[in-house]
């Protein structure tokens, strides 16, 4: 076979049913790779997946050997052998819709180094609606409908997670992304990277990926480790964006905003006032500063708000019983 013209990676983690499911709403086509990285499973083995998979002609499955656990180790182990010109990343517990293939090869002749896709989002539980994408479709939506700095900058920078989204695999090889190697938030520097280095951005106003809610994930877990690190990481990705951006492109990156939300969260979560000035000790030692003013703007504070309190609505509604404390 040729060079690949699209290298799909998918990391795994005892999930092999939902995986399948993915696996069938992706086209078996010749130019298109599909890496799945298997993260030690507990239910199944790599070699039973490799079975059960082999039908499928264009995957392969691979065992993450780098000794670190995680989404982001496996995701760098796909990307040691994506051979395709651009990237796909999806999770195990997702799907494509059924435009996916048209709308992607519509752009793989393109010149863009990025193309932005809006998701959309189910609840696996009760087949319903999620709010899970909401956010995101609305910042590939503004720039499609409106391409101002503003709306692009919003874009590039608030929709940090890998899906719903073709880039460029030169993109990552040239200024050397890698995914973070931790448990939680081990997507969000090497999007902000990824997307700081594309200079040609592009969107599409179709849908060609579903994220699910739904079981006990990482995402909608409480843990006091966990979200130390979701700290560390948005400091690191604070001090990347205001290092390299110039002070308007900063400004609307909306980072001070985000800065907030995680303050939002200690309340919200009941993590206690002792986690609450830690936070805060951490932001100043580090130069972050949490005000935005655009939060001053009752319009925008009621529609943010909406999108985090339906957000958080849908996290809790997932925990097991000992975790909604």
């Amino acid at each position: 076979m040729d060079k690949p013209s699209v290298s799909i990676i998918v990391p795994h983690f005892n999930t092999p049913d939902s995986l399948e499911h993915l696996i069938q709403s992706i086209p078996m086509r010749e130019d298109f790779e599909v890496i799945v990285v298997d993260d030690n499973s507990t239910n199944v083995t790599v070699e039973q997946l490799q079975e059960r998979l082999q039908k499928y002609t264009s995957v392969a499955v691979y065992r993450n050997d780098s000794g670190i656990k995680g989404a982001g180790a496996s995701r760098n182990v796909g990307l040691s052998h994506a051979a395709g010109e651009w990237l796909l990343f999806a999770d195990a517990d997702d799907f494509f819709t059924g435009q996916f293939e048209e709308k992607v090869t519509a752009y793989l002749t393109s010149e863009y180094d990025m193309v932005y896709f809006p998701p959309t989002s189910m609840d696996v539980v009760t087949g319903q609606p999620s709010s899970r994408h909401v956010m995101y479709s609305e910042l590939v939506h503004a720039y499609h409908d409106k391409a101002t700095e503003r709306n692009l900058t919003e874009m590039k920078y608030l929709f940090c997670t890998p899906w719903s989204k073709l880039i460029r695999r030169s993109v990552f090889e040239k200024n050397g992304i890698q995914f973070d190697p931790v448990m939680v938030s081990n997507d969000i520097m090497a999007m902000t990277k990824s997307a700081y280095y594309s200079q040609k951005v592009g969107t599409c106003a179709d849908v060609i990926y579903c994220v699910t809610r739904g079981g006990k994930t990482l995402t909608s877990k409480k843990n006091d480790a966990n979200f130390d690190m979701r700290i560390d990481v948005l400091i690191r990705r604070y001090t990347f964006l205001r290092d390299h951006l110039e002070k308007k492109q900063f400004k609307y990156a909306h980072i001070d905003r985000l800065a907030l939300g995680k303050l939002v969260d200690v309340v919200i979560e009941h993590w206690g006032i002792r986690k609450f000035f830690e936070i805060l000790h951490r932001y100043h030692k580090a130069g972050v500063h949490y005000f935005d003013i655009g939060l001053l703007n009752p319009v925008t504070v009621w529609h943010k708000a909406k999108i985090e309190l339906a957000w958080w609505a849908d996290i809790k509604k997932h925990r097991a019983p000992d975790e909604r404390k």
